[in-house]
């Protein structure tokens, strides 16, 4: 399954300090493999991260001032020991003011949710400027949402705050030490404001991040094939290897082609295929053996998560695909 370059990134600062799950690690890794630029920003990340944990040497040299009179030497002691005391004061105060943090306010935070892959992801990110938010885990799957200011001139990746977690199935989620842990339909995840509180399913958030997301239209070949007998065959097929495709019947002359991860087997084995069957150029004959007669306005209408195509009638009938779309 190809994830978006944006969750793959927003889980490098758990990824390298090691707390994300062996799942979790496998998605990331695969999707480094195929994505140069998510790499480079991990690589980027890496060294600037090494950069600051390096001591900074200060190569100054400072000289005694042996040839100044007594009286000139006290002036610049007096100077020198009052700029160190400003020095000091602003310092202090800076590490009192920029050190601090304090419950966020619900308004100051825009909440989304990213489920995929098993995956459900919580982002919050501040609505003030010059701020970040920590998200901080409590007992009972509570979390605290912290907000800080930021330090002039620090070089801050990212504001964001976020908390993860990885569902196995519909009951079972996979803790941070990697053992599987069950929960109930009732159970909720907690999160804390300073205003208020907020609740969210646990069920909810599995059944999105296992949900078989619908399918880019660049990850899918369609073809079409039509025998002697007026039945037409479109085959979708996926670019991307280890994903198996499924269409749903998702209305009258309407379908979604849905994508899901099995990593199992070639492409052109986790097909899916729609069929209509013709008995002339102006009917067709439904699935429960019924015969429908069709205008001449009449498509079929193939939804992807990035597009809605429409194919008429006729062109089927013709036996060919709209476009640049090779006929199977």
């Amino acid at each position: 399954m190809k994830m978006k370059c944006e969750v793959i990134r927003d889980l490098f600062p758990s990824y390298i300090d090691g707390l994300t799950s062996e799942e979790s690690n496998e998605l990331i890794e695969e999707h480094l493999e195929e994505c140069r630029e998510c790499r480079e920003y991990l690589d980027d990340m890496k060294e600037d991260i090494v950069q600051e944990d390096q001591p900074v040497k200060n190569k100054e040299a400072v000289k005694p001032f042996r040839k100044l009179r007594q009286k000139t030497r006290r002036k610049i002691f007096l100077t020198a020991g009052g700029a160190v005391l400003a020095c000091g004061l602003i310092f202090g105060g800076s590490l009192l003011y920029y050190g601090r943090s304090w419950t966020a306010n619900s308004e100051d935070v825009k909440m989304t949710i990213e489920a995929q892959g098993g995956i459900a992801t919580l982002r919050f990110a501040p609505e003030k400027k010059n701020c970040k938010l920590n998200a901080e885990a409590g007992e009972d799957n509570t979390i605290t949402i912290v907000e800080s200011k930021q330090v002039p001139f620090a070089k801050t990746y990212n504001p964001n705050a976020y908390w993860s977690c990885t569902f196995i199935d519909e009951d079972t989620v996979m803790g941070i030490d990697g053992q599987n842990m069950d929960f109930s339909e009732d159970q909720v995840l907690t999160i804390k404001y300073k205003d208020r509180t907020e609740t969210i399913s646990i069920g909810e958030l599995a059944s999105q991040a296992l949900e078989n997301p619908v399918a880019h239209s660049e990850d899918v070949e369609m073809t079409l094939e039509k025998d002697d007998k007026g039945t037409v065959t479109l085959g979708f097929f996926p670019e991307l290897m280890g994903v198996s495709l499924k269409v749903e019947d998702t209305g009258e002359n309407q379908i979604l082609i849905r994508q899901y991860y099995d990593g199992e087997g070639e492409p052109v084995e986790n097909g899916a295929f729609y069929t209509v069957d013709f008995i002339d150029e102006n009917t067709i004959r439904l699935s429960d053996g019924t015969e429908r007669e069709l205008s001449q306005d009449d498509v079929l209408t193939i939804e992807y998560e990035d597009k809605t195509e429409e194919i008429s009638f006729s062109d089927l009938w013709e036996g060919s695909l709209p476009g640049d779309v090779q006929e199977g």
